[in-house]
């Protein structure tokens, strides 16, 4: 999993900013924790605070590193505009098993790759410097050519992982096809209607309500939006021709885009990627702005379903009634104010209790 995260001169950040998913010793809310480290966490922020930035920013990776669709992240206007360094700079820890993976790269106006190293335990086993050949101590690797054309901008990590055959039952070997199937099975989306703009995990621009259909999860779905108080009974329709699905309203039946909310949308959208995170599919889920459209007691609902699953999570709203002891924990809660991004946990001095009310400590200034 993703441990910890830093970047600088991307868009909104200057200056380093660093994400720490570093877990406290709270007792309550263990399902938000896997292995010392948060697993579900919720980002709050004011507008303009670079919620959306850091989305963006963590997912880059996944531009250089695979084939998953990257076109909805920034290519313009990429590295802050107030700093005179002529690149970006990212920096990631993973924990696999009980393995430590720290991967940093260098990236330029163009969001081209410049240079990137890895390290496995602290140990450097690959550096590659655009233009030059690249180091690399995988075993498996000793006859790969280093050499890789400049005009190419392929990632080297990339380049070694689609062109070796790594053996796995190599500690380091295994870290490394570990830590490139966490990045291909990263996601990014946006519960905005039913817009299907994402990055990570694949490619293509599937119909999401076909796509439910093909799967044959017609009546999942309808109880999927019963349970959030949506009462409605679909069936499956036709427009122009193609597949859908309507809300069946006495002998008609009515596509759902034609006359769903803004909420139901969000949510047919929100459920087209339960089908994958349910099913184990998705490494790291970041959902930005993810209760937009939703009411609150079905914001809180949600994020109850998401702490249930096994993947990590990232959360950003603006909600602060789910800043709440009873829904996450205090070193799960995320505040970003543009220059730092720090849990609720090391915002404080206070020794923070499960019967405590963190949003209105938040109110208050406690966590200022």
């Amino acid at each position: 999993m993703l441990t910890k995260f830093t970047v600088q001169n991307f868009r909104r950040f200057e200056k380093a900013i660093t994400f720490d998913w570093k877990a406290a010793n709270y007792e309550f809310n263990s399902e938000c924790i896997k292995s010392t480290y948060v697993k579900t966490a919720l980002v709050y922020g004011k507008n303009g605070t670079g919620k959306t930035n850091l989305a963006w920013a963590i997912f880059d990776i996944v531009a250089h590193i695979t084939d998953n669709n990257s076109r909805f992240l920034p290519s313009k206007n990429y590295l802050n505009e107030n700093s005179e360094l002529d690149n970006a700079t990212f920096e990631y820890s993973f924990l696999f098993d009980k393995t430590k993976i720290d991967y940093s790269y260098q990236k330029n106006s163009d969001a081209e790759l410049i240079s990137e190293v890895l390290k496995i335990d602290d140990m450097e086993y690959i550096k590659y410097n655009i233009g030059s050949p690249f180091k690399c101590l995988f075993k498996g690797t000793e006859r790969l050519n280093k050499n890789i054309d400049k005009d190419n901008k392929i990632s080297a990590l990339k380049y070694i992982y689609n062109n070796s055959n790594l053996d796995k039952r190599n500690n380091q070997n295994k870290a490394f096809s570990q830590f490139m199937s966490f990045i291909n099975g990263m996601l990014l989306f946006r519960t905005l209607f039913d817009s299907l703009s994402y990055v990570g995990y694949k490619n293509g621009s599937d119909n999401i309500y076909k796509d439910i259909l093909k799967k044959g999860n017609l009546k999942d779905f309808e109880k999927f939006l019963n349970d959030c108080e949506i009462e409605c009974q679909l069936e499956e329709t036709l427009n122009d021709g193609e597949p859908t699905i309507g809300f069946k309203i006495k002998d008609k039946t009515i596509p759902i885009y034609l006359i769903g909310s803004t909420g139901t949308k969000s949510l047919a959208l929100f459920y087209f990627w339960w089908q994958e995170i349910k099913e184990g599919k998705i490494s790291l889920l970041f959902i930005d702005e993810f209760d937009s459209s939703y009411h609150f007691k079905l914001s809180r609902q949600i994020v109850k379903r998401l702490k249930e699953i096994d993947c990590q999570v990232v959360l950003t709203t603006h909600n602060t009634t789910l800043l709440d002891n009873d829904l996450i924990r205090p070193d799960c809660g995320f505040i970003i104010n543009g220059t730092e991004i720090t849990s609720l946990h090391n915002s404080t001095k206070k020794d923070i209790r499960l019967a405590h009310n963190i949003e209105k400590m938040y109110r208050s200034g406690s966590f200022e």
